[in-house]
């Protein structure tokens, strides 16, 4: 096999897969299959989303050594299916440590502040499966796998935005620096207390400073698939202010906590997950060509509307669509993913985009 990155895969998709049936099995259907269903949110945010940001930063890295960071992280999905999530936890911690290693090379060799970003997002990983390993306890470990994906993605989003920033640089970076640190300070703090505030600020701070000085407000004034990923961007953000929202609403009512972990992780992170697939995915992949169409943005719509039903099913009133909703959302993870092989596969070159002309528009 020319692409060794490809032998991957099928563990990233069975750790996709496994995390969306345990999600099914969980909001309350019945599966006529046997599924680790109470390591949903490792399975998701560690074997799935945590192989795909490794996998993502190694291929580019110059000692090929660094694909086993993916690897080591993809086999969590193994031991998850034959319920050793013990032993489990522990290649996720080997892969945040892998991950910190990684950005740490690069950093030392680079410099730059959104590498400082990602390494901390690291960092968030490996502790947050390490205190899963301790305590077994999900809700000690999910405000840092939360962070660990926004410093990372914002971090990139940084890197990708550093040049539209020309003005007053360093005191933009400062804020951002600043509403970041405050969801690790949050973290420290019990959340029904200002821990909760701290991290609602955080992420609505952070939104509204994405939705100003992020290059997507730019991808949305141009055609085809720079519009594309500007609007899968600018969503993400929206549902980033959303989840603040709710986390403060949280705080005085306690009853939105399957809500906000959803409008974070499917709102924000999978927008950007589908806003970055098309730029991605060929680099990770060696295709030649971006798979994008328009049929995209079917998933996007199914996603965002299942979701909105999610979010609505804390009023009583809509709580027996909470199921329904829960199904569709992960119907629209598949179809996007399905989708964008099948146009990678069947798509001619002619009717297709060039890679490296949509680097700078992603």
């Amino acid at each position: 096999m020319k692409n060794k990155n490809l032998l991957i895969l099928p563990l990233v998709f069975i750790g996709l897969l496994t995390g969306i049936l345990t999600g099914w099995f969980r909001i309350g259907w019945n599966l006529p299959f046997v599924v680790p269903s109470g390591e949903h949110g490792a399975l998701m945010i560690g074997s799935f989303l945590g192989t795909l940001i490794a996998l993502e930063r190694s291929v580019s890295f110059p000692n090929k050594a660094a694909l086993l960071v993916p690897v080591i992280n993809s086999l969590s999905i193994i031991f998850f299916i034959a319920e050793t999530p013990k032993i489990a936890y522990v290649f996720l911690m080997l892969g945040g440590l892998g991950m910190c290693t990684i950005y740490y090379i690069i950093y030392m060799k680079h410099g730059g502040i959104h590498i400082l970003i990602m390494l901390a997002g690291a960092m968030c990983y490996l502790i947050g499966n390490a205190v899963l390993f301790s305590t077994s306890f999900y809700p000690n470990a999910v405000m840092w796998w939360i962070a660990f994906l926004f410093f990372t993605i914002t971090g990139e989003r940084l890197e990708l935005s550093r040049f539209v920033i020309l003005k007053n640089v360093k005191l933009k970076q400062n804020v951002l620096l600043i509403l970041l640190a405050l969801l690790i300070a949050g973290i420290f703090q019990p959340f029904h207390t200002w821990g909760g505030a701290a991290s609602a600020i955080s992420l609505i701070g952070c939104a509204i400073w994405l939705l100003k000085f992020d290059m997507a407000k730019h991808s949305l004034k141009k055609p085809g698939q720079s519009f594309y990923s500007g609007l899968m961007l600018t969503t993400g953000y929206i549902w980033l202010i959303i989840s603040g929202i709710l986390f403060a609403a949280g705080i005085l009512f306690g009853l939105f906590y399957d809500a906000s972990l959803h409008a974070f992780f499917l709102g924000f992170v999978f927008m950007m997950i589908f806003a970055h697939a098309p730029v991605i995915l060929p680099a990770v992949l060696k295709f030649k060509l971006s798979p994008f169409g328009k049929s995209l943005y079917v998933w996007y719509a199914i996603l965002n509307i299942s979701l909105i039903m999610r979010i609505l099913a804390v009023f009583p009133a809509a709580t027996p669509y909470k199921d329904w909703a829960g199904m569709i959302n992960g119907i629209a993870i598949l179809g996007f993913f399905v989708n964008i092989i099948a146009i990678a596969v069947f798509t001619k070159p002619k009717d297709n985009f060039s890679v490296n002309k949509l680097q700078s528009s992603a």
